[in-house]
């Protein structure tokens, strides 16, 4: 007697083109979404005519979430089959964890008075450190040069304006 036939997680579409077809979708479902917006409202209390084109809208993002969840589930089924493990292989969290305290610290340095060029140093070095750079003091002059050159051509030369703290107030 024979086995019945597995399934291949590598046949058919690769998990790649079902999470490429779920973007299409999206956006499909965000194009009609906005044109349903541009039709006339209904003229009296009732559905108008964008309420087909709303209700397709929504249908084609949930088949579009679809595609994703389906993705997701092949990519765990290959990287299991390549004798990956899809826990490791969904990210790293300590370097998750690293760039978004940065995010964090960026907004409470700039909610201090800490100002832009301070607060987008701390960025730079803790997004570094997120990717795998030591933290030292390269990334905080590489980080503090890049923050002064962006904050001296936003305010001088496109005259908006931008936090500034202490160390903006030494450039006038």
């Amino acid at each position: 007697m024979s086995e019945p036939a597995v399934p291949d997680a590598t046949a058919g579409p690769g998990w790649r083109a079902q999470a490429a077809i779920g973007i299409a979708l999206f956006l499909i479902g965000v194009i009609v979404w906005h044109d349903a917006q541009r039709l006339p409202a209904p003229s009296a209390v009732g559905v108008g005519p964008s309420a087909a084109m709303r209700l397709i809208a929504v249908l084609v993002v949930i088949i579009a979430a679809a595609h994703w969840i389906s993705a997701w589930r092949l990519r765990a089924r290959v990287l299991a089959r390549q004798g990956v493990d899809p826990v490791i292989a969904y990210g790293n969290r300590a370097s998750l964890a690293w760039v978004l305290g940065a995010l964090v610290g960026l907004i409470v340095i700039i909610e201090l008075g800490g100002g832009f060029v301070l607060a987008s140093t701390w960025l730079f070095a803790g997004t570094a450190r997120g990717f795998g750079q030591r933290l030292s003091l390269k990334p905080l002059v590489v980080g503090g040069v890049l923050a002064t050159v962006v904050y001296l051509f936003f305010t001088k030369g496109l005259s908006l304006a931008l936090p500034a703290g202490p160390l903006e107030r030494l450039f006038g």
